[in-house]
């Protein structure tokens, strides 16, 4: 057992550590003690900051790295392209990836991730379906030394090299800013759809549009959650069925913006939307012309997926994340989809123009 550990440990230390080893023990200890000092520097807090110097690129690419990465579902844009942008990034440096999807099933998460840790990968990234339940997992990539990034929320058990995650509460309280502008009345009826994830990125989604209609003189008349599209709609249209007076549906995630929309539209009644994810349905909607969606809320997926490949790159090079990097979010309405699109899916054709 000692023997094939030290094996495994001499491997992964020749591929993290590069050459590096070599310069040290030609390094006097004068030399040392001299240039420690500049190179100590704060932590890196941004996806910005993550961004790899030409030279530490050349460095990543010639180690033979793999890493994994773990979605919790593929079922939506922002997981497609958040993918998209990690593979394309870790292809450019010459890094191998390995992708898996759970499905929204948390225990199908716990095995890719446990199967990722017997391969003996050099770095993790995930969306965790329950932060919870992956804490022991995250405990044994520790004890593997392999390095773990993760978006959404810090796991209750086990350490990550930083939590990434998008402004989820300003986005929520910034398209639910929208929303009750549009509504343009007082103590104005909100029904919330959202999606039952255990992950503190969605409770702040969930707390922002609950202070954006405090804040406008509103009231929540019902949240409710789900992962299948098709009960998000038969959710929305009970809602829309049982209130005739409803002034407004907040979405906090892609699909059920998407069953907002339908179920509004089912309905024949003028009815503003607004949501958190700004994808390609939505955009579709804003190009028509002739929609009830106010504003969506856009995360930057590809951004994150290339953060992702960054911030593992950095880690294993010796760098400090900050505990939480927080991925700016876009605001996206009638007036400036066609730029927003840009910006949140670069080289990507637009859904109108295909």
């Amino acid at each position: 057992m000692t023997c094939s550990w030290s094996n495994r440990g001499r491997t992964r230390l020749m591929k993290r550590l590069g050459h590096s080893i070599r310069h040290v023990a030609l390094a006097s200890a004068a030399s040392l003690a001299l240039a420690m000092p500049a190179l100590a520097q704060s932590c890196l807090g941004t996806a910005e900051d993550l961004q790899l110097s030409d030279a530490e690129r050349a460095d990543i690419g010639g180690r033979g790295l793999t890493f994994g990465f773990l979605t919790n579902n593929i079922s939506d844009d922002f997981s497609r392209t958040l993918v998209s942008g990690g593979e394309s990034f870790a292809a450019e440096l010459g890094v191998e990836l390995i992708v898996n999807s759970a499905d929204f099933d948390a225990n199908t998460q716990l095995s890719q991730f446990d199967a990722l840790v017997q391969q003996e990968v050099d770095g993790i990234f995930l969306t965790a379906v329950d932060a919870a339940s992956i804490g022991q997992a995250v405990r044994r990539a520790n004890d593997a030394s392999i390095p773990v990034f993760i978006v959404g929320g810090a796991p209750t058990r086990g350490d990550v090299i930083s939590v990434m995650n998008a402004a989820s509460y300003q986005g929520s309280y910034e398209a639910g800013g929208a929303l009750m502008k549009a509504i343009g009345e007082s103590n104005a009826k909100i029904a919330v759809l959202g999606i039952p994830f255990a992950l503190q990125t969605i409770r702040d989604r969930e707390k922002g549009i609950l202070d954006a209609i405090g804040a406008n003189g509103g009231q929540m008349i019902s949240l409710q959650s789900d992962f299948s599209q098709d009960v998000l709609l038969q959710l929305a249209q009970n809602v829309i069925q049982a209130n005739p007076d409803l002034g407004g549906i907040f979405a906090t995630w892609s699909l059920a913006v998407n069953a907002a929309t339908e179920a509004v539209k089912q309905s024949g009644r003028d009815i503003p939307i607004a949501g958190y994810d700004s994808e390609a349905a939505g955009y579709l909607e804003f190009a028509g012309g002739d929609t009830n969606i106010v504003a969506l809320s856009g995360q930057q997926a590809a951004l994150q997926g290339r953060a992702a490949i960054e911030g593992l790159s950095k880690a294993i090079l010796g760098a400090e994340l900050c505990e939480e990097i927080i991925t700016p979010n876009l605001l996206v309405t009638a007036g400036n989809y066609e730029e927003m699109w840009d910006t949140q899916y670069p080289g990507a054709t637009p859904p109108w123009a295909q």
